[in-house]
Order: structure tokens, then C-alpha cells, then sequence
């Protein structure tokens, strides 16, 4: 692994082993709660028959409520040792304990066989990938013939100019996401076949309300979670200049937040 994408996964990794996120996410991690979380489930077809691999599980929220919700198996797995054992902890006061499995792996060296999973969800996790490419052949490989990738996250409406991604000084989800076509490809590319797409950027709008609600402004927002050593967009050197990239970053790309649903033939 290079040492720039090994520093970004350590700076991502310690983001979301804070506390931060939770002032606006709660333990979900990701825009849309559960109840999105039920949406990937339903349309991916998930029932007590089928093993779920659960990529950048987090705290476990999701593997847990998949497993009690829908009887499933899952395996959940983490760049985080911490979220693993705070997974591993989760299941087994909750009693799901048989049902789920966490371990600390990264989603581009995924330590399974292949073709060992009839379901893979990610939930605003792919667009942090530092090689996507990478990524999606080894979703591809693990996933059985037949089997479905679904994956929530955070979309472009437009590309982010090669200016803009050279002079970032940050990596986060926004940063890192693609456009609709650019997620096609890419997944397309490593030989799965998209079935289904459905556009949930109000929850993307829902979440900035509620920043813009708990700190002001956008602004002010970013200039209390950057100045955080823990922070995914750690400021360095000229804050102002920094704020403006990243508003800069929502108004070149227009961000939005999509469902995908993928088949492997």
C-alpha cells in the first residue's frame, strides 16, 4: 500500500472512530438511518437464506439490524479495530451474536474466497475507497454469481475539475465520490451489471439542514469539524482558504445521494 493512500485510510478511519459524526449521523453513519438501510435490504432482496457481507461496518448498526430484521447472516468488516470490537460487543448484548461476524479488513484486500457472498452492502463507503478500481474487483470476486452488490452514497452531478482535485487538501466522501456514470463504469468495469437506481438526495438536503440547524452555516460547520485533529478534513495552514475549497468542492460538483443496485452475471 503507498504511504499517501495508508495515511488517508488512518486520517478516515480515526474520523469515524470518533464522536463527531454522531452530532448529526447518530450510530448509523450514513445519510438515511436505517430506514434507508431497510430500503438497501428490500431491494437487494435480502432474506434468512442469504450471507451479507456488510463493507465499512462501522459500530455495527447495520450488520445488527440486518441480521435481527431479516434472520440473515452477516459479516461485518472495518479499517477500525475499535469499531470491530464495538461491533463484536453490539452483537452479543443484542443477542445476535451467532448471526454476525466482524473482523478488521480493508474493502480492497477483502480476506475472503471467492464467489463467499450472496449479498454485499456498503453504505457511504465506496466514495472513500482511495482505489475504487481495486475495490470493486474484489466486491466482484467475493460476490456468487447472481448475487447483488447495493451501496448507498453520496453522488456528483458534475465531475470535480482536475484544478479542484489537485489543490484539495482533503479526503471525505464528498471528495472522493463519483457521478452516476462514473460509479456505473467503474463497477461495470470489473464485470457487474446495474439493475436498479433510485435518487435520495433529500436525505443529503435533510442532513445539511440539520448542520446548518446545530452550527449556522455550512461555514461555521466545517471550521469547527476541520480544526479537529480526528476530523477526514483536517484544516492545515490557511483556514479560510481551506473553507473555500470545500465550498467550492458542493458548488462545482452539486453533490447528491444515490441507491445502486449491481448484479454479478
Amino acid at each position: 500500500m503507498q504511504d499517501a493512500d495508508k495515511a488517508t485510510k488512518q486520517t478516515i478511519t480515526q474520523a469515524y472512530e470518533s464522536n463527531h459524526f454522531n452530532e448529526v449521523l447518530a450510530e448509523t453513519l450514513h445519510l438515511g438511518g436505517l430506514e434507508l438501510t431497510a430500503r438497501v435490504a428490500e431491494i437487494a432482496g435480502i432474506n434468512e437464506n442469504l450471507h451479507v457481507l456488510d463493507i465499512a461496518s462501522g459500530r455495527g448498526t447495520t450488520a445488527c439490524f440486518l441480521a435481527r430484521q431479516y434472520g440473515c447472516r452477516v459479516t461485518g468488516i472495518d479499517l477500525s479495530d475499535i469499531s470491530t470490537k464495538l461491533s463484536t460487543h453490539k452483537a452479543t448484548v443484542q443477542g445476535l451474536a451467532p448471526d454476525t461476524g466482524f473482523l478488521t479488513a480493508d474493502a480492497e484486500y477483502l480476506p475472503f474466497a471467492d464467489c463467499s457472498f450472496d449479498v454485499i452492502v456498503s453504505e457511504c463507503s465506496f466514495s472513500l475507497l482511495t482505489n475504487k478500481e481495486i475495490g470493486a474487483q474484489e466486491i466482484a470476486r467475493v460476490l456468487k454469481p447472481g448475487g447483488t452488490f447495493a451501496f448507498t452514497d453520496v453522488l456528483l452531478t458534475f465531475p470535480l475539475s482536475q484544478d479542484l482535485k489537485t489543490n484539495l487538501t482533503f479526503s471525505c466522501c464528498f471528495s472522493g465520490a463519483e457521478t452516476k456514470a462514473g460509479y456505473l463504469e467503474l463497477l461495470e468495469h470489473a464485470g457487474l451489471a446495474q439493475t436498479y437506481f433510485e435518487d435520495h438526495s433529500k436525505t443529503l438536503k435533510k442532513a445539511t439542514y440539520q448542520v446548518i440547524t446545530g452550527y449556522g452555516s455550512l461555514s461555521a460547520f466545517w471550521d469547527q469539524f476541520g480544526s479537529k485533529a480526528d476530523s477526514c478534513c483536517p484544516v492545515s495552514g490557511d483556514t479560510s482558504g481551506s473553507r473555500k475549497l470545500w465550498l467550492r468542492m458542493f458548488r462545482e460538483g452539486k453533490p447528491g445521494y444515490g441507491l445502486f443496485s449491481f448484479i454479478k452475471p
